[in-house]
């Protein structure tokens, strides 16, 4: 997961608003502004789901859903309406929810649901209540820098960065936890972020990292994590822009810093 930072909100959206204040999402779904916001979304975030970091390039719409941080149903402030708030809204993928056959055999479900679907499905189970503030981090919220997590390279696992975290004490995000530590260890654990298939996922990062580094190897090439850098954050972004970060290092946050990356 990594900081998102979200552009002004679509005038279409404002002015639909304006026009039907209690509108349900249903009622959005069906106008040309709700594509207007689907494609924002994604732009303001590299195509990468906001919480697994997997890529959803822009003809990749059937991959795509918009995820309501807070319950899009919550009608308790008749002032508020949650379905039609910008900053309630996120891109994510599809969680692994739509699979092929060779999928659900290789990756089964619902041990491979990812982000918001295996958070629907602890709600479901009564694991965690509908609304999920302070129980899940929301990557609106936390910081650019530092990464909140680190790649375990023997398991391709996301775990807690620790330092991060301190850090991060000093302006945390909402939290029902006794410490940002604990949020994101339950982030990762609620959004599965370590499924197997999302391991799988970064295994191939890792993969390709280690080919690069053999060939910097062979040619003595000491500026490899910097040209790598360059080739991998050029574009926003490249999916799990996290893991790819971490396996970089000082080169990736060199790179990021030098073109005043903020999310």
């Amino acid at each position: 997961m990594k900081k998102i930072c979200k552009a002004a909100e679509p005038d279409g959206l404002k002015k639909f608003r304006r026009n039907q204040p209690d509108a349900d999402w249903d009622d959005l779904r069906s106008t040309e502004a709700y594509k207007t916001i689907k494609e924002v979304l994604f732009q303001d975030q590299g195509h990468l789901c906001a919480f697994c970091e997997s890529r959803l390039p822009a003809d990749c719409v059937h991959q795509q859903r918009i995820e309501h941080f807070h319950p899009k149903s919550d009608r308790s402030d008749p002032d508020h309406n949650w379905a039609l708030d910008w900053q309630n809204m996120i891109g994510v993928c599809m969680g692994g929810s739509r699979q092929t056959e060779d999928e659900k055999t290789s990756h089964p479900l619902p041990a491979n649901l990812s982000c918001d679907a295996h958070k629907d499905h602890m709600i479901t189970k009564g694991r965690i209540p509908v609304a999920c503030e302070g129980y899940v981090l929301n990557p609106l919220d936390i910081l650019h820098t530092p990464a909140l997590f680190l790649f375990h390279r023997a398991t391709c696992e996301l775990r807690v960065a620790e330092d991060a975290c301190k850090k991060f004490d000093a302006t945390p995000p909402q939290n029902n936890y006794a410490s940002v530590k604990e949020l994101v260890h339950k982030t990762i654990e609620i959004l599965n972020l370590n499924c197997p298939r999302l391991v799988d996922s970064r295994r191939a990062v890792l993969r390709a990292y280690n080919q690069a580094v053999a060939r910097a190897r062979k040619k003595n090439d000491r500026q490899f994590r910097k040209k790598l850098a360059k080739e991998w954050f050029r574009h926003r972004w490249p999916s799990f822009f996290t893991t790819r970060r971490l396996l970089l290092g000082q080169a990736a946050e060199d790179w990021l810093a030098e073109h005043s990356y903020q999310g």
